[in-house]
């Protein structure tokens, strides 16, 4: 245990309750592992559940779309001659009721329907791609959480690590081997490491903060503490843009437009020709009634309004959304170029630390014991151990971007869970 002189007690206990307040500082929420947070972040996140209600308008559109249209019911009664108490008839009064329905012609109902139908489908898989683009920052947030908890556990780890070397300069500067600035200065230097812990903390719970935003949940969530796994094997651009093409909802949907677009411009075209409006009617005329029955039809002449315009519309549609599925896959070519340059980057930068990670760590275990020898200064001990510092948090940060990099590419490639 470390001995403080008497003096020193009440700092020292002033530290050690600073660390405890720092441990306690973190939001208390109950730990969720990813797989049980996406879950939860599917169900509860507010842009997923504003683009659900895009799909419902689309199914609204869908439903209307099947629907027939409505008989017109006439009904008339003219030449009717009314008293105070009693109505009489006229020889002319006349009783009438008609009913008209308008039958559409050239498939109109089922062109109509099929354009509701892929366009409701294109809305589905664009509702999809709102949910691939929203893990974007799902992930990236996970991510950032562990690394938050891997600095914060490494900088309280290092202030032990360095609470043992102050034990040892102590012993040193009792025996008076070594001055009191040196040892004054390793003091002042455990100054900074306590501002470190206080710093990601405080980056810790506001990562917490956006996380839960995500989740859109009530309850409180923190992602469990787990190794990331340093699996990275190399991909070809070629398979990421096959498997793309295949998942990809941004795509899919273009697709869907195109086909939704074909059946509208086909229902422009079959609008030339006229609907016909079929009727029946029942006729009660004179005084006394004589009772009769009709049918009847109507049809438009297309003599002046030929759909001109409505057919332009829609093959301009029609090839709008030809140039957007060109503009979709060359998007998706672009993002997958550059998630691949950014992974295989992130692997390199990665492996270079990894390779010197042990020299490292060897290079502070023999300062540390060269410093309780007397071999090396006060400067040389904090030289050693802020590169150490440094570099193991490098480390944790190249390790986990590359390991966010890596799920980032399946996400480019449509592959959702």
């Amino acid at each position: 245990m470390l001995r403080v002189r008497r003096s020193c007690k009440p700092l020292f206990f002033l530290y050690a309750a600073w660390i405890v307040f720092l441990g306690a500082a973190v939001v208390v929420a109950e730990e969720i592992g990813m797989e049980d947070a996406l879950t939860v972040f599917y169900q509860n996140n507010f842009d997923i559940i504003v683009s659900k209600y895009e799909v419902d308008r689309s199914y609204a559109d869908y439903v209307t779309a099947k629907l027939r249209p409505n008989p017109n019911l006439t009904v008339g009664y003219t030449n009717l001659a009314m008293s105070r108490w009693n109505t009489h008839r006229w020889d002319n009064t006349q009783l009438m009721v008609r009913i008209d329905q308008l039958i559409e012609t050239a498939g109109k109902r089922t062109l109509r329907t099929n354009s509701a139908s892929e366009t409701l489908e294109a809305s589905k898989l664009a509702h999809r791609d709102v949910i691939r683009n929203l893990l974007i920052g799902f992930y990236t947030t996970y991510f950032n959480l562990y690394l938050d908890m891997a600095n914060l556990d490494f900088a309280k780890g290092e202030i032990a690590r360095f609470d043992k070397v102050l034990g040892v300069a102590e012993k040193r500067f009792r025996a008076g081997f070594m001055s009191l600035i040196d040892y004054t200065k390793l003091k002042l230097a455990r100054i900074d490491l306590e501002n470190s812990v206080t710093n990601l903390t405080a980056q810790l719970n506001n990562d917490l903060e956006s996380f839960n935003f995500l989740l859109g949940s009530a309850a409180k969530y923190t992602p469990k503490k787990h190794e990331v796994q340093e699996d990275f094997q190399d991909f070809r651009v070629a398979e990421l843009l096959e498997r793309a093409y295949e998942n990809r909802f941004d795509y899919l949907s273009a697709k869907k437009q195109l086909k939704a677009a074909e059946y509208s411009l086909a229902l422009a075209k079959a609008s030339r020709i006229p609907d016909v409006t079929v009727g029946g009617e029942w006729d009660s005329t004179g005084n006394p009634a004589t009772n009769g029955i009709g049918v009847g039809f109507s049809v438009p002449l297309p003599l002046f309004n030929r759909y001109q315009g409505e057919i332009l519309k829609r093959t301009a549609e029609f090839k709008q959304t030809e140039v957007l599925i060109s503009r979709v896959k060359g998007r998706m070519e672009t993002e997958l170029n550059q998630a691949l340059n950014i992974y295989k980057s992130g692997v390199t930068i990665f492996t270079s630390y990894k390779t010197r990670k042990k020299e490292v760590g060897d290079l502070l275990i023999n300062t540390e014991k060269a410093f309780s020898l007397g071999g090396i200064t006060v400067l040389e001990l904090l030289d050693t151990q802020k590169t150490y510092r440094e570099y193991i948090t490098k480390y944790n940060q190249a390790l986990t971007q590359a390991a966010l990099n890596k799920e980032l590419l399946k996400v480019y490639t449509g592959e959702i869970r």
